[in-house]
């Protein structure tokens, strides 16, 4: 992965985001994701489109309503080991 420092400074400066993206080590819906961080709700939800529209995490059933399941894309996989977070 070349480095793109304002990915690595987005994700280090935003301790919600950097929270979330380490928490998707498997595909999750935002409500286990808020429960394992101990983070609300809308704070899971107001960070996923973020990291979604940086294409570090990737929706695997966009279609669906409800229980909608999040993922690292490559690209946020690498980053976690980058940084080793």
């Amino acid at each position: 992965m070349k480095d793109d420092y304002s990915l690595i400074s987005f994700i280090l400066r935003g301790k919600r985001r950097k929270t979330v993206l380490k928490c998707l080590n498997s595909p999750k819906i935002p409500k286990d994701i808020a429960t394992e961080c101990n983070l609300s709700i809308s704070n899971v939800s107001n960070t996923l489109p973020e990291l979604v529209k940086k294409g570090l995490v990737k929706c695997k059933n966009p279609k669906d309503h409800y229980y909608k399941y999040y993922e690292l894309t490559n690209l946020g996989n690498n980053l976690l080991k980058k940084l080793n977070l």
